[in-house]
């Protein structure tokens, strides 16, 4: 397969114009501001977060609460007030309800000590240790912790700044990067000193007009970070098929192969601010969209708002069946209910209209296969899962999959493909011996 083949990529209508030009509508202060906000006790991949906070227990904006058990990754309150209950609320992440550490929010925003900031000059252990103590995860939705991608000893020699945002209805990339140039192009100088990279690369699709602009009118006094278009197809934000766009290689495992480091803009964004002032994330914006609700819009939140507090400043929902997905509509699940945190890496809710589709027989095609963007076979994935076929599931790579919902929109007969590879991939983990 040549690096230059468009394999994998489609252009699919994104349904941008619903909010990116919309007034965003901010949760943060006055009368609709979240009266609680919600911490999860346990991380997506299950392991548990301990809270150093109790019930009656004061806290500001900034005030450590909680830390993960797998990684390091403190978790900071994002409101003032005062930890009021362990309750349980649906997570989307784990796929049930678990305990959440409730905070009521004061409404007075008071400020803990900001944490110690970091310069360009300080060295760059200083800067990755910063990055480690800002709690700072991949806000493109993935979750990762940050600061793990600059703590190998592997070279890096360019720092690639993912702003492609090709999930359907999102434009919350699309806004940041317009309003917060400066602290783009310093996280980008914070994460180059972390790493050792000679220079950075911002990625946005073509007809991003106004973010292009933007970044171009600063990037005089940049001159190792340039600015690069892609064409405006689908699943361009994943960081292996833009790689494969920008850099013409490929690696087997991570980025850091190929002497190269990813970072959603936004996560950059909030890096720069968070480094050089002290203050951790405690808002974010989210995209609430689809034909489901009634008055799409982008919504300043406190981290930790309900998700039913977003859908309800945005008009509600529409009348008729809805499905709520915490995400995109290509890569996420939809879900029963409406109500769940919105936490630092979520930022989007869809909300679609419920359609019924008939699937017909597979037609050996072949769409599904010239479009998968790992090089997959996904009616062979399909068929081993069906059968549960564990060792005919190994065969065909199915923990590659990335789950990007292509294989299902590709398919003339309407299969959802990747439905059935997703529990495919859940009894093929089971399998494996535990460590």
């Amino acid at each position: 397969m040549s690096l230059f083949s468009s394999k994998g990529q489609k252009h699919i209508d994104g349904h941008k114009e619903l909010t990116k030009h919309e007034e965003i509508i901010s949760l943060v202060s006055g009368n609709n501001a979240p009266k609680k906000v919600y911490f999860p006790t346990m991380a997506p991949n299950g392991k548990p977060i301990t809270f150093d906070v109790k019930e009656g227990d004061k806290v500001k904006v900034g005030t450590k609460i909680g830390l993960r058990s797998d990684f390091y990754v403190p978790i900071y309150s994002s409101v003032s007030g005062k930890v009021v209950a362990n309750e349980n609320v649906f997570s989307p992440q784990v796929g049930r309800a678990i305990p959440h550490v409730v905070i009521e929010n004061d409404g007075k925003y008071d400020e803990e000590k900001p944490l110690k900031t970091v310069t360009l000059k300080d060295s760059a252990e200083k800067i990755r240790d910063a990055i480690k103590e800002a709690g700072l995860v991949g806000m493109g939705g993935a979750g990762f912790p940050t600061y793990i991608k600059y703590n190998g000893s592997s070279e890096i020699e360019t720092l690639l700044v993912n702003g492609i945002e090709c999930e359907p209805y999102l434009t919350t990339d699309f806004i940041v990067m317009q309003q917060r140039v400066d602290e783009l192009l310093l996280g980008c100088e914070y994460l180059m000193k972390a790493s050792g990279a000679k220079e950075a690369i911002i990625a946005i699709k073509v007809h991003k007009d106004e973010v292009k602009e933007a970044v171009l009118a600063k990037l005089a006094d940049h001159p190792n970070i340039r600015l690069v278009e892609t064409k405006d197809a689908y699943p361009m934000g994943w960081e292996r098929v833009l790689i494969r766009n920008i850099f013409h290689k490929e690696y087997k495992t991570l980025p850091s192969e190929v002497k190269v480091a990813v970072n959603n803009a936004t996560t950059v964004i909030e890096l720069g601010r968070t480094l050089s002032t002290g203050k951790t994330v405690a808002t974010r914006l989210v995209t609430v969209s689809g034909n489901g609700i009634v008055n799409p819009h982008n919504v300043l939140i406190p981290v930790g708002t309900l998700s039913n507090e977003l859908i309800k400043v945005c008009g509600g929902v529409v009348e008729g069946d809805i499905n709520f997905i915490p995400g995109g509509p290509m890569c996420s699940k939809a879900v029963s209910f409406d109500t769940f945190p919105m936490l630092m890496q979520m930022g989007s809710i869809t909300v679609l209209k419920y359609c019924q589709a008939t699937a017909d027989a597979c037609l050996r095609c072949g769409k599904c296969t010239a479009h998968c963007p790992a090089y997959l076979q996904p009616v062979a994935l399909k068929e081993a899962a069906e059968k549960r076929d564990v060792e005919g599931m190994k065969k065909y790579d199915i923990l590659s999959c990335i789950e990007c919902g292509m294989c299902s929109y590709i398919c003339p007969s309407k299969i959802d493909v990747t439905e059935t590879i997703k529990k495919g991939k859940a009894i093929v983990k089971l399998s494996m011996p535990k460590k």
